[in-house]
């Protein structure tokens, strides 16, 4: 499967990284959604179809982690990659099984290995 395939969430709150990833993402070919916050992410969940959420943990409104007890109840097999500078390591409970924790900052390339590993990308494009 190709980036033009997946749909990508990014939830942040720092318009920065959002303009970044939005700007990198959809150069590659992915559909990039956006919003600021925990309670807009869980509004475009249940609004769109969604592949890949990769978050921030800190944001404003809903907390972070209500956000992992909604994804357990509403959308368990979505994979979730987060990016946060709030833990130097991969915290042990997130409440949600997430597929990758990256520290922030993170290297634009490394977000974009990642997004690809796990969507397998990388696989179905050696073949």
């Amino acid at each position: 499967m190709r980036p033009s395939s997946f749909t990508i969430l990014f939830a942040d709150d720092e318009p920065a990284i959002i303009r970044l990833y939005k700007d990198a993402f959809t150069k590659e070919g992915y559909k990039v959604l956006t919003c600021s916050n925990a309670s807009g992410a869980m509004a475009e969940l249940q609004d769109e179809k969604v592949d890949l959420l990769v978050t921030d943990l800190v944001m404003p409104d809903a907390n972070t982690f209500d956000l992992f007890d909604f994804l357990k109840e509403k959308f368990p097999a979505l994979p979730v990659i987060v990016a946060s500078g709030k833990f130097k390591d991969h915290p042990e409970d997130f409440r949600y099984k997430v597929s990758a924790y990256l520290p922030k900052p993170v290297e634009l390339s490394v977000l974009k290995a990642k997004v690809a590993e796990v969507l397998g990308i990388e696989k179905d494009l050696a073949k």
